[in-house]
């Protein structure tokens, strides 16, 4: 699966789960929902519901710095859910820095690649003591599996692209020397055979003889008649 740093989410992927992060946010009754993504050790925020009550906006990035508590990061470190129906009654999180911006009740869950790597969370944040009844919770257990789906479609889909663009670059016309067999490439320079087909594919050579030009080249020695007679 393609390095998730590197994975180029269509716009209408991120448009989707913008959607998503809206709709629970409605559904829980709260003031805001993100869904998150891990890039070089941070937290960006890919989704956002639309409420202006948020900690966070499209795009934000939160720092994971060692020894300092956030609910998201706890999420993502974990790879496991996350409940806080109240941060002021809670020694761990009564002085984190979600609750001290006033969001004193938290519910997240991680998100998944297709391959079991973590992929970042979806979140829901409270003003209000909030104990995120079941179904609010398996709903986003729900839109993480929906993400883990779409990560693999969008994995398998640039698989097939940089599968037909090799294809691609093998068809067609190719320019080859009638005497000494190279190949012009695109920009007007010969190139051996195997060197022109291995940077185009995944093709490797390993170099012999074939019985002609064994015979070409060591016919007339003593050594080979000899081997030749044997054989």
């Amino acid at each position: 699966m393609p390095d998730i740093n590197k994975l180029r989410i269509p716009d209408i992927a991120v448009l989707k789960w913008r959607n998503i992060a809206d709709l629970l946010a409605q559904i829980a009754g709260v003031p805001a929902a993100t869904i998150n993504v891990v890039e070089d050790g941070n937290i960006r925020i890919i989704g956002t519901s639309q409420g202006p009550d948020k900690p966070f906006k499209q795009g934000d990035v939160i720092k994971m710095i060692p020894g300092v508590r956030t609910y998201c990061a706890t999420v993502i470190e974990s790879q496991e859910k996350l409940i806080v129906p109240d941060a002021g009654k809670s020694y761990l999180w009564k002085d984190s820095a979600d609750a001290g911006a006033g969001y004193i009740a938290y519910a997240g869950v991680p998100v998944f690649q297709a391959d079991g790597e973590i992929f970042g969370s979806i979140c829901l944040y409270d003003r209000k003591q909030n104990q995120f009844d079941g179904a609010i919770v398996r709903l986003m257990e729900e839109f993480s599996e929906i993400i883990t789906n779409h990560l693999s479609l969008i994995a398998k889909n640039i698989q097939l692209e940089e599968a037909a663009k090799e294809m691609r670059t093998l068809q067609g016309l190719i320019p080859i020397c009638a005497q000494c067999k190279k190949i012009r490439d695109d920009k007007g320079f010969w190139q051996k055979v195997e060197v022109y087909l291995e940077e185009r594919s995944n093709a490797r050579f390993t170099h012999g003889l074939c019985d002609e030009c064994m015979q070409l080249l060591y016919g007339k020695q003593k050594w080979f008649k000899e081997k030749d007679k044997k054989g």
